[in-house]
């Protein structure tokens, strides 16, 4: 005791070590055994890993069937609704530059036959859009089979006409896709563009301008969107040259009077006939329309046909 007492900061600074070694020892023996741990769990993750990288992920055969099943069924959706959209499309042909010529000839022969034959007004030697060739300039190559394709719907088109009872024709219009190909095109339209939507479906622009009665005018329509080809109207526009009617009568003697009931009989019977009359009036119709094209059915194996 005595020598502790001599020596009590020696005891002390012994003590405080004392403490602090096995602080250290306890703190040690956690970090070396949550060293352990982490080592074991990275070995174990190394041994996973090299498990997935000798197994064989890709291809799955299962996975594979299983999309296999799901493309065919795919494509068999596809098939039968392009089959359905396309069993009346108007295709392209090739022919030769010396057999476009008379055909075309003879195609327009027709077209006017039929609309004289249907009691159809039409401009005289009316080409339907076809005016440079019919004036005799020989079409490129490339663009023979487009051409003889848009003869073919023109034929159709106005086939409709005599049909419907229209009176008159006043104008036909086809996409000129020959003269943007070749850039001819209006100045400052936008040149034309192709995309890989166009291997699938296409459309073709056309207009037409004709008189007729009101109820001809509407089967006309009528009859365009039942064509076998896809056609799909986009713009219609309707004009009455005969806007207002006036109904001209008998004017009353001077001073007579009129009851309330006879005024509104004449009034009634006034608009009873003016709405007869523009009902049998030839009216004015400008129609846009799109034929459209839809492409090959896809082969599940081969690709496209």
């Amino acid at each position: 005791m005595n020598l502790l007492k001599k020596y009590i900061w020696l005891a002390a600074g012994l003590g405080t070590a004392l403490i602090l070694l096995a602080a250290s020892g306890a703190r040690l023996f956690f970090v070396l055994k949550s060293y352990q741990k982490e080592k074991r769990e990275l070995n174990d993750d190394k041994v996973r890993i090299e498990q997935l990288y000798q197994r064989r992920i890709f291809p799955s055969e299962a996975n594979i069937a299983r999309e296999k099943e799901k493309q065919a069924d795919l494509v068999d959706a596809y098939n039968e609704l392009n089959d359905w959209l396309s069993a009346g499309q108007v295709r392209p042909a090739e022919m030769e530059a010396a057999e476009f010529m008379p055909f075309l000839e003879n195609t327009l022969r027709r077209i006017r036959d039929q609309l004289q034959s249907g009691r159809v007004v039409f401009p005289e030697k009316y080409t339907f859009g076809f005016e440079k060739y019919a004036g005799g300039q020989l079409p490129l190559p490339k663009n023979i089979p487009r051409l003889v394709q848009q003869l073919k719907m023109t034929e159709e088109i106005c086939r409709l006409l005599p049909d419907s009872a229209v009176s008159e024709l006043i104008s036909f219009a086809r996409d000129e896709f020959e003269s943007v190909a070749e850039g001819a095109a209006p100045p400052g339209a936008p040149p034309p563009e192709t995309s890989a939507e166009d291997d699938f479906i296409s459309s073709q622009h056309f207009k037409i301008e004709f008189r007729a009665r009101e109820g001809s005018a509407f089967d006309f329509i009528n009859r365009l969107a039942r064509l076998p080809m896809f056609t799909v109207i986009t713009r219609v526009e309707i004009n009455n040259p005969r806007r207002e009617t006036t109904m001209t009568g008998a004017a009353p003697k001077s001073g007579a009077e009129k009851s309330p009931a006879a005024v509104k009989g004449q009034t009634d019977e006034t608009a009873r006939d003016k709405r007869i009359v523009l009902g049998r009036e030839d009216v004015e119709i400008k129609l846009d329309f799109e034929v459209y094209n839809f492409g090959p059915p896809i082969d599940f194996r081969e690709g496209r046909n």
